[in-house]
């Protein structure tokens, strides 16, 4: 029994090897920034547990929290955009009124970096309080729909055909239960967030824009959310599918 045990284990390391190989044959990667962080996520775990997916994708990545540094310039210098952080800042402190970063700039930045060929992941609460009817919520596909306090659900996935979901399992987890809404077709939704008491939405979907790619996936809100190994998978997938680099 030992002795099987043994071979299954050996088999399954040289899968794993096989599986991950091909990203560290060429020094030709692509580049990801990733904009991260606000009042209520912490850049520092969301640094945290996107480092893991990237290195092990062999993806360099650069994190900036200034919103000031997403420009179009910048932009041309990377293949990969990645968000986690909302549409507020708060100029006055917390205790005054929020106002809405993104610029019509902004918007047509990521929109042209998209449509132009880039890979767009956006993460957890990217589409929250952003302004409305502009492009980037057109390109979004979907908008923030509130949450209830943390607890834990299920993630289903609901197409696992797709590249994004291969290898990936329906999973529970401790998170912000995000009701986004959706203004796509069934085809491009790839997962939902069930409660306990039943309460669901859309956690995940895909598009294609252009001759870009965009991938928004809801969970995130918690270092237990953004590290689940279901949700590590999930992150290495879109990074395969978002810059073509599936194998």
């Amino acid at each position: 029994m030992k002795r099987l045990l043994a071979i299954a284990l050996f088999f399954t390391a040289a899968l794993a090897a096989q599986n991950t190989s091909d990203v560290y044959n060429s020094a030709d990667r692509p580049r990801a920034l990733a904009l991260i962080g606000d009042r209520y996520h912490s850049p520092t775990y969301i640094r945290d547990n996107l480092i893991p997916a990237f290195v092990r994708e062999n993806v360099p990545i650069t994190f900036i929290e200034d919103h000031n540094a997403l420009t179009a310039e910048a932009l041309k210098n990377y293949d990969l955009l990645i968000f986690l952080k909302d549409g507020m800042v708060w100029p006055n402190g917390y205790d005054g009124d929020h106002v809405k970063w993104m610029t019509e700039a902004h918007q047509k930045a990521v929109w042209d970096f998209v449509h132009n060929g880039g890979g767009f992941l956006a993460l957890h609460n990217s589409h929250g309080i952003y302004p409305p009817d502009g492009l980037y919520y057109k390109l979004f596909g979907g908008d923030y729909g509130g949450h209830p306090p943390p607890d834990t659900f299920t993630i289903r996935i609901e197409n696992k055909d797709h590249p994004i979901t291969q290898g990936v399992e329906d999973f529970r987890t401790f998170d912000e239960q995000h009701l986004s809404k959706y203004y796509l077709d069934r085809e491009h939704l790839l997962m939902r967030n069930i409660s306990v008491g039943n309460k669901s939405a859309p956690a995940g979907w895909w598009r294609e824009l252009g001759r870009g790619r965009f991938v928004y996936l809801a969970p995130g809100h918690t270092p237990e959310a953004l590290g689940h190994p279901m949700m590590q998978r999930l992150i290495r997938n879109s990074l395969r599918w978002l810059t073509r680099s599936e194998h």
